[in-house]
């Protein structure tokens, strides 16, 4: 059965994201990685960070099928990859979108039901992916 996860990405990588529909993720460091929890025919929800935002942080900005089994990409693709001349996300996985639009996360919290405290929403977006 397909799962909804909720990934955080900055507001210059949701770019890339929206264009290139692929995802990118990092090696993993001592947890179970996202490259063997999401699978293809899994919705991934993006959500924008604030810190490091111009427009679009605290929002959720897209939502998109994974359409392939994670790959390993060998050339940057991320800005702070092309910054830097190497692959820091060589997890990838291709996207079909869904929907595109932004939603306020606040204006949200009250509708969603699996967020039992509402006063501490934000704890629910730490880290990637949150299920």
């Amino acid at each position: 059965m397909p799962k909804y996860w909720i990934v955080t990405v900055s507001e210059e990588n949701w770019e890339i994201i929206k264009s290139s529909n692929i995802y990118g993720a990092p090696e993993s460091k001592g947890f179970k990685p996202i490259y063997e929890l999401v699978k293809s025919g899994d919705t991934i929800i993006f959500y924008v960070k604030k810190r490091g935002s111009k427009d679009l942080g605290g929002k959720f900005v897209g939502v998109f099928k994974v359409i392939s089994e994670w790959f390993r990409g060998d050339k940057p693709l991320w800005p702070d990859e092309v910054k830097e001349g190497r692959v820091k996300y060589p997890w990838r996985v291709k996207l079909e979108p869904i929907k595109l639009g932004i939603a306020d996360f606040k204006e949200l919290v009250p509708k969603l039901k699996f967020i039992e405290k509402k006063d501490r929403a934000q704890a629910y977006l730490v880290g990637t992916p949150a299920n």
